[in-house]
């Protein structure tokens, strides 16, 4: 450039000039040399100091280097907050080092280097950030040799930078939330502002200064009385701490584990453990002391305890109660108060528990179905008086007349009532009137036998339905007949389709007869 070819005494008689009051234009013209140096030492970019730093730099730059690199985008890229190391990366890494490309960075836009930065300082228990990590993980399928990656949470207390990490197999809302639940569990407190990026998970609508959060960070911040505080967009400083250990974390990963392959998501959760606790328990060259011994001295004690039970991360739902006072969720059904029948609730499914909620106010709670689809989770109170009495009453009926047609019937009809009286009423209603019509029509001794067949066959191929019922004593009925039939073949004479019945043998008895007959005369 040109300031770097001037020498110190004309730069000083430039100055001088200037200070005459003469116009760039006659400067230049009158000394030789370009109008940008006057005008860059007329308004004190240039100075004689500048001048003899960017000597020495440039002694140390292949020559020609800067006439491939755009310096306005990186002037751009510098005022935005973004790092030098990314900078050079993009625009320089094929031309110089990284170390010459900061030098020169440094002459340049001292300015914009030097300018002031405000301190920030916490107080113990009072700031958390969270991240994900920009890299993924690999790790391969044992099984199938399939490649997956895994997302890596990181958490930091910002005033003892105690690290926490976690890995998943994506950035889902359910991730996020479980991740804030180990993270808070590993610290064994709960600080009082949480700093997220504006991600979806945690943000539905993002805004400089009071982004729209998503319901379930929401209740999640809510359930450990933490306070959410998004930082802006395209604004990294305002998590400088969670991105310093992001990088931090990542490259001593990266290192220690170069040569190690993972297997499956666990043994990238327990090498990220290990890693964790390895640079929490370094000496912290600001501290004096490692983040841990700062963390158990100092921010432990004035943590937020931990709520009783955890926080049940579940997936939210919008339903309507039917006319039968259940909703349908996940193939089952679970029962709510019958004075909401026909409005929309919001149906909270955890891994546990099913809950139930109008508007704010939670009207209903069921341990979650883990069967078979189309589970029917009831309970009594729920129902109307006309459906609880009928509830009551007609199970109790059917098992009355499934005794006294057959003991074999009773007992399955009870097993299902056990399980499940409603959805399995109209079933044994059908079995037992089957039951009653075959006594009906056969007589109890000769029907017992018959039921207590069907019944077996329905537990031996699990098929406990009316029509498998009717079907095995059919069965049963047609093996009964069959043993009483008289399967002995009675062939009759004369008949021409029987082998020696045939015309021969019919003359053959024309002539053998006469011959006895004469015989017995004799």
């Amino acid at each position: 450039m040109e300031f770097e070819r001037a020498s110190m005494a004309q730069i000083i008689e430039i100055q001088r000039l200037i200070e005459s009051g003469i116009s760039d234009r006659q400067i230049a013209k009158a000394l030789k040399c370009r109008r940008s140096l006057v005008a860059g030492i007329r308004h004190q970019q240039v100075t004689p100091e500048l001048i003899s730093q960017s000597k020495k730099v440039a002694n140390h730059l292949p020559p020609g280097w800067t006439l491939s690199v755009d310096w306005t985008m990186v002037e751009k890229d510098i005022r935005e907050g973004h790092q030098l190391k990314r900078i050079w990366e993009e625009v320089a890494s094929s031309v110089t080092s990284h170390s010459n490309f900061f030098k020169y960075i440094k002459v340049r836009f001292a300015g914009l280097l030097d300018s002031t930065v405000t301190l920030r300082e916490f107080k113990p228990g009072e700031h958390c950030e969270v991240d994900y990590a920009g890299d993924k993980i690999d790790w391969i399928n044992a099984k199938t040799g399939e490649i997956h990656q895994a997302h890596v949470f990181i958490g930091i207390l910002c005033f003892s930078q105690k690290i926490f990490a976690i890995a998943h197999e994506n950035e889902k809302k359910p991730n996020w939330l479980d991740a804030h639940r180990r993270m808070f569990e590993f610290f064994g407190g709960c600080p009082r502002v949480v700093v997220p990026d504006q991600l979806k998970n945690g943000v539905i609508k993002s805004h400089r200064y009071d982004p729209d959060l998503n319901q379930d960070y929401v209740e999640l911040a809510t359930h450990y009385g933490v306070v959410i505080l998004p930082a802006r967009s395209r604004h990294p400083r305002d998590k400088a701490f969670v991105e310093n250990a992001v990088g931090i974390l990542m490259r001593y990963f990266r290192f220690i584990y170069r040569r190690r392959t993972f297997t499956s998501l666990a043994e990238v959760n327990q090498a990220l453990k290990e890693a964790v606790d390895k640079i929490n328990g370094k000496t912290h060259t600001r501290f004096r002391v490692s983040r841990e011994e700062r963390f158990k001295t100092l921010e432990k004690s004035v943590l937020k305890s931990l709520p009783v039970e955890p926080y049940a991360i579940g997936e939210w739902k919008t339903l309507t109660l039917h006319p039968d006072c259940t909703v349908h969720a996940d193939g089952n059904y679970y029962s709510a108060p019958h004075i909401h029948r026909h409005k929309e609730l919001r149906v909270k499914m955890s891994y546990s528990f099913v809950e139930i909620y109008l508007d704010l106010e939670r009207i209903a709670i069921h341990e979650r179905a883990r069967g078979r689809i189309g589970d029917r989770v009831i309970k009594n109170e729920h129902l109307p008086e006309n459906s609880r009495a009928y509830r009551e009453s007609t199970p109790q009926m059917i098992l009355s007349q499934a005794r006294f047609s057959n003991l074999e019937l009773h007992k399955l009809i009870d097993e299902l009532f056990k399980e499940d009286a409603l959805a399995h009423l109209r079933r044994a209603q059908g079995m037992v009137r089957k039951a009653y019509s075959t006594i009906q029509g056969h007589g109890r001794e000769v029907s017992a036998p018959w039921i207590v067949g069907a019944v077996a066959n329905m537990r031996r191929f699990n098929q406990v339905r009316v029509r498998a019922f009717e079907g095995f004593i059919k069965a049963e009925m047609k093996k009964t007949n069959d043993s009483k039939e008289d399967r002995t073949i009675v062939r009759k004479s004369g008949n021409p389709m029987v082998r020696g019945h045939g015309t021969r043998a019919q003359e053959e008895e024309k002539i053998i007869v006469p011959e006895q007959t004469q015989l017995k005369l004799i």
